[in-house]
């Protein structure tokens, strides 16, 4: 009878500590880290769904909005992207609350660049850091001194090396893909503007940046 309890009390034991490391480990599983890519399923009305709808790849998530984690001066990760008015800094928390699918968990994919691409990411960082409040890239144009949020990432890893691209430009386009036609969202956003759309003009965005073999899928905050 004793030795029979002694065992039922080594097994609870065992059990009990077994929980912790699996709960322990699975906590410790995932941990962001400087130079993640955070991409985003942005729910921000009519022109997001636009950036997703002509840009859109069959896969889970379509994405219209990209950040990346940087430290700040604190030391803490916060997310460096350009978004309403200008280049910069969100908190990790703002940003993953920013946009929830129906289950209240962030639309949000991690990728990182792989390996060979490592060595580049803190010149990234400090060159995105210098552009710290400058303007947001309405007109979605390379050619100016303002950042739309993947063309921010791309000049990011254009300056952090030999010049050499880890991400593509592309010729962008504003039409739906089911009808051929211009989107209407796109023709009254840039009459408002009072430029052609730039159909054509070499471009990126987060859903064809996305799509980079130079990268790794690391965590889904979706699921």
């Amino acid at each position: 009878m004793k030795t029979s309890l002694i065992r039922c009390l080594l097994v609870l034991i065992f059990s009990i500590v077994l929980l912790a490391c699996v709960s322990k480990n699975s906590q410790k599983a995932f941990e962001l880290q400087a130079g993640d890519l955070l991409f985003q399923d942005l729910d921000g009305g009519s022109l997001s769904d636009a950036i997703e709808e002509v840009t859109a790849e069959e896969k889970p998530l379509s994405f219209s909005h990209v950040g990346i984690m940087v430290s700040s001066k604190n030391g803490n990760l916060v997310v460096l992207e350009a978004i309403g008015e200008a280049v910069q800094y969100t908190s990790l928390d703002c940003f993953l609350r920013r946009s929830l699918n129906a289950d209240s968990m962030p639309k949000v994919l991690v990728a990182r660049l792989k390996q060979q691409h490592q060595s580049r990411i803190g010149k990234a960082i400090l060159y995105g850091k210098g552009l710290i409040d400058l303007p947001y890239d309405s007109a979605y144009l390379m050619s100016d001194s303002s950042y739309y949020c993947s063309e921010l990432i791309y000049e990011m890893f254009k300056h952090s090396g030999d010049g050499s691209e880890i991400f593509k430009l592309n010729p962008m386009t504003f039409k739906d893909a089911n009808t051929g036609k211009f989107h209407p969202v796109w023709v009254d956003y840039y009459k408002d503007l009072g430029l052609e759309i730039p159909e054509g003009e070499l471009g990126c965005n987060p859903n064809g940046m996305s799509e980079s073999k130079e990268i790794d899928w690391v965590f889904d905050y979706s699921k």
